[in-house]
């Protein structure tokens, strides 16, 4: 029964919803308001990890990543009657719950089909693969705060903020599976040019990702930039200068579950500046 848990990747669920819930209270809404979207959007994202998975069993069989259908403990039709029934229960509350027709249209018409494209075509071609991961995690801001008829321009920031730190750490987790990736040809940034010029992208979306940040300072005030600069900045900067010194798909295994955390720690700067 574990393995039904596990394959939906919990943690990632967990900060999805956090994601819903702080996006709430930026707009100054109970929590309580948001159940409905929250259970759409982590239906959703339950179905994305799992059809991830059924796809790219064999590659994470290669990259030696334990994951349930890798690793033989989830069948394959087992996987896809899961997909299925999250995909079905997410139409479900979709049409049972009264959400307004912006809220439909992003999901309907951008984020399913950005889910359904992503690991069979979308993934395969350079930075565009990361580029969708972080433009849904970044959607979330936005579907809820349209789903809460709030100004969506609450939401940029936070938006913009966690789209930068995601594509930083695709590209992170990218590396880290380059030799299975390129095992299959998979197409990938790393694989197509290589660990040393990818480095140089993800420092060169590192320092855009700092000065969007401290921009951001003219909207907020002084606790968002001194949360900021201890919470998202210099750990970035530290485990960046760890990377230059030890360029390898291990330590980026490592730095890629470093970048989840900092990007939680994003989305509570944001959250501490608007309170």
């Amino acid at each position: 029964m574990i393995y039904f848990l596990q394959i939906l990747r919990p943690i990632n669920l967990f900060i999805i919803a956090v994601c819903v819930v702080l996006s709430a209270l930026i707009v100054n809404k109970s929590p309580i308001n948001i159940i409905p979207i929250m259970l759409v959007i982590i239906l959703l994202a339950g179905f994305a990890n799992i059809i991830n998975d059924i796809i790219d069993y064999k590659i994470d069989q290669a990259n030696k990543l334990n994951r349930p259908i890798a690793s033989g403990k989830l069948s394959i039709n087992t996987a896809i009657i899961y997909a299925l029934i999250l995909f079905a229960s997410t139409l479900f509350v979709l049409f049972y719950y009264s959400f307004n027709l912006i809220t439909l249209k992003l999901i309907l018409c951008i984020n399913i089909p950005s889910i359904i494209l992503y690991t069979p075509f979308l993934k395969r071609i350079p930075l565009l693969g990361n580029f969708i991961v972080a433009f849904n995690l970044s959607m979330v801001f936005i579907i809820t705060v349209t789903y809460l008829n709030e100004d969506v321009n609450l939401i940029y920031p936070l938006a913009i903020l966690s789209f930068l730190l995601m594509f930083i750490r695709e590209i992170v987790k990218d590396t880290a599976d380059l030799e299975g990736d390129k095992a299959f040809n998979i197409a990938t940034f790393p694989v197509q040019f290589g660990i040393d010029y990818t480095f140089r992208v993800i420092i060169f979306f590192s320092i855009i990702l700092i000065i969007v940040s401290f921009y951001f300072t003219i909207l907020y005030n002084f606790i968002y930039f001194i949360s900021l600069l201890l919470l998202v900045v210099i750990p970035l900067i530290y485990y960046l200068y760890q990377l230059s010194k030890n360029k390898t798909a291990i330590y980026c295994i490592y730095l890629s579950k470093v970048l989840k955390l900092i990007t939680i720690f994003g989305v509570i700067v944001i959250y501490l500046a608007s309170i």
